[in-house]
């Protein structure tokens, strides 16, 4: 066997220990399956055997499915059940064998590794704080289909599935011990092979699983028919909130509330085969396909720093070096000594840096609140901020990052006093959002060792950093920039140089878009809602808010490139700060209200300023709000800004919130199809401006690819 190794010891028990071939983590795939089982089904067999302990040789348990296998998965709908209902019955033959099996989970376990180790009688788990399982399946666009569903439904019942399976819910083994989804724990340094062997010795009786014992009820089922209707009831108030999240874009969610639905009325036998058919529609969708694709494998790689320069060894960090201590400037310090790195965190006045550091100190606070750090880590951290209003306190940093005002003179100001103290080869970063990193540069005495970081604000909970190359920017500096984004767990790509780079870029587009509409008559209360609906976090006009409606002014006033759309734009905003004085959250007024200790809602005065029209489309609505990020993201592609389509898939997702379920910006024009896509650009072109004409080179690749997808192929 390559990937399961067997062996049967002399008290007759027998080891399944998963140790899949070339492959840091054990990934469950059609290779690896057909080899367990069939050890399975030998050590079942063979009289000899007394007992049976699946492990593994690895660091940690069972990963899951080999996403990377379903993503290519080329088989029919009908190959594809067969396939998982014959794993239910190689299952259920462990469950049925009348020998006790025990999972020993040393490491993680997720997804399918948590559904094997569900079939087994008795799971132990090593109790370590990075040790975690649960059914993870829905983060990535599936669900549990390998027996999950049902098996966590007759163990912890129906609130706690919905709950921890739509959640992608991770526990420790202490919470799952508490739930009942493992019978045992184990110290870090115990054996656990020998433990789960001496549970087996210990047996008495024949080995069953709870629901193959006659009259067996899910848990929290009520008795009697009166009380049936309270289990129906939550299950309709969890399909409600579920389309209230997902607005029914996210299929998977739909599905894996309908296997659990219909299989708590089955026997387990039924029940697996209900979920099969879910699972197969599931993964048959270009919904499950693009998340998939998006989330793991593109964003995966990103994270993982495959965009970095070949040739270069890893560059090590100790002590950072933070320019401004507002809100980005502290979030970055705060990330940074996350990871473990000394933070010099400056600002012009001692005071504004110590505030700077209170914003560590507040969330750290907040997760020492719910247990989730301890008083010595939380003072480890804080330990590694130190606040300043000297330059001179930067000297022996090994990294700077300059997060102040977005002011071209005064960041080149800032440069040049912080490289006056600074080492010849420390790299210096902006944070701009903005302003292109080549005209920075400028101020710099050594151009190759600059580059921008575009940190996204919150700092600590956004994932992804834009990396700006500028014009001189060497490939020593991107590598080692890449080096330090990954330090930090976050997810880089890399952008080339340009105003507005890639997200901020792209990101105005949806933003004027709104305000365009606005401006039309439509409701703003459509607009809003139309963009949360088709799948965007935030409508248009709260985000616009947040962004300060002044500053979008100044920003426009830097760019000589603005097209006719956005000139009348400028006007349109101009127009509603000086003449209406609404500027945004921060003032407490913008396209929404911000009364204090109350709730925000939309200024009702709109309709007088743009009087109101009736006959809106909202699909229409949907399709320029998308369509406007989708054409100028291609733009950022045909013109060398971005490297590749998935850069952009990654960005726009992970910076933007663009809808993940159609794979990111250019996942889109596949999502839709192509011809489809050219079609709705050309009559929105026609009744909207040229800003939704299509670039020739993407007219050529939609014409070229005909019926296949335009940038992937699955």
């Amino acid at each position: 066997m390559e990937h399961i190794k067997y062996n049967i010891d002399p008290q007759g028990i027998a080891t399944i220990i998963w140790d899949v071939a070339g492959s840091p983590v054990n990934i469950m795939n059609a290779h690896t399956m057909a080899e367990f089982f069939s050890v399975m089904d030998q050590a079942l067999g063979d009289a000899a055997v007394k007992g049976i302990v699946v492990g593994s040789a690895k660091s940690d348990f069972i990963a899951g499915g080999d996403l990377k296998w379903f993503l290519n998965y080329d088989q029919s709908k009908a190959d594809c059940f067969e396939m998982l209902m014959d794993t239910h019955k190689a299952m259920r033959r462990m469950e049925t064998g009348g020998k006790p099996i025990v999972a020993a989970m040393n490491g993680l376990a997720l997804g399918g590794g948590v559904e094997i180790a569900l079939a087994c009688h008795h799971r132990i788990m090593t109790d370590h704080p990075k040790n975690k399982m649960g059914l993870v399946e829905c983060s990535i666009g599936l669900f549990p289909g390998a027996g999950g569903t049902q098996r966590f439904l007759r163990m912890i019942g129906v609130q706690k599935s919905i709950q921890y399976i739509t959640q992608s819910k991770k526990l420790t083994a202490q919470q799952a011990l508490k739930d009942g989804l493992i019978d045992a724990v184990c110290a870090p340094d115990e054996d656990i092979i020998a433990k789960a062997k001496n549970w087996i010795l210990a047996q008495t009786e024949a080995v069953v699983q709870p629901w193959d014992v006659k009259r067996y009820q899910i848990p929290g089922t009520p008795v009697g028919v009166g009380q049936v209707s309270g289990i129906t009831e939550f299950y309709s108030v969890s399909n409600a909130m579920a389309y209230k999240n997902t607005h029914g874009n996210m299929l998977h969610i739909k599905n894996v509330l309908s296997a659990l639905y219909h299989g708590a009325g089955c026997a387990i036998d039924n029940a697996l085969e209900l979920e099969a058919r879910y699972f197969v529609d599931t993964l048959f969708t270009k919904e499950t396909k693009n998340i998939i694709r998006s989330s793991f494998i593109f964003i995966g790689d990103a994270a993982k720093g495959k965009g970095k320069p070949k040739g270069f060894e890893k560059a090590e960090y100790r002590k950072v070096g933070v320019l401004g201590a507002g809100m980005m400037g502290a979030g970055i310090a705060y990330v940074s000594a996350k990871a473990g790195l000394e933070v010099v965190l400056k600002d012009t006045a001692l005071e504004n840096a110590e505030k700077g550091k209170g914003y560590s100190q507040m969330i750290e606070a907040k997760k020492l609140e719910k247990k989730r750090t301890t008083p010595e880590k939380m003072e480890a951290l804080l330990g590694n901020i130190q606040p300043t209003d000297k330059v001179a306190d930067l000297a022996d940093c090994d990294l700077i990052i300059e997060a102040v005002f977005e002011n071209e003179k005064l960041k080149n100001t800032v440069t040049q006093e912080t490289e006056a103290v600074i080492g010849k080869e420390v790299i210096y970063a902006s944070n701009t959002s903005t302003i292109p990193i080549t005209t920075l540069a400028k101020a710099s005495s050594k151009p190759d060792k600059y580059i921008g970081l575009h940190f996204f604000s919150p700092v600590d909970k956004m994932p992804l950093v834009e990396i700006i190359v500028g014009e001189q920017t060497s490939d020593a500096t991107l590598a080692a920039a890449i080096d330090y984004v990954i330090k930090i767990r976050k997810v880089p790509i890399v952008v080339k140089d340009g105003r507005g780079f890639f997200t901020s870029r792209v990101f105005g587009k949806f933003v004027n878009e709104g305000i365009s509409m606005l401006s039309e008559g439509i409701p703003p209360a459509v607009i809003e809602n139309v963009a949360k609906k088709i799948g965007m976090p935030v409508g248009p006009l709260a985000i616009s808010d947040e962004v300060n409606l002044k500053l979008m002014l100044d920003i426009m006033g830097e760019d000589p490139n603005l097209t006719a759309h956005e000139k009348q734009l400028e006007k349109t905003i101009a127009k509603i700060v000086s003449h209406y004085g609404r500027t945004g959250k921060k003032e407490g007024q913008g396209f929404y209200e911000y009364p204090k200790g109350g709730k925000k809602y939309l200024w009702p005065q709109w309709a007088e300023i743009f009087p109101r029209v009736s006959d809106y489309d909202e699909a229409e609505i949907g399709h320029r709000l998308l369509f406007a990020m989708v054409i100028d993201a291609y733009k950022c592609l045909d013109s060398g800004v971005l490297q590749a389509p998935k850069d952009a898939d990654v960005g726009s997702i992970l910076g933007l919130g663009f809808p993940i379920h159609t794979g990111g910006v250019m996942g889109y024009v596949d999502y839709i199809g192509g011809e489809a896509f050219a079609a709705t650009a050309h009559d929105l072109a026609l009744k909207h401006g040229e800003r939704f004409d299509l670039p020739e080179s993407l007219k050529e690749r939609i014409k070229s690819a005909g019926e296949a997808r335009v940038f992937y192929k699955n």
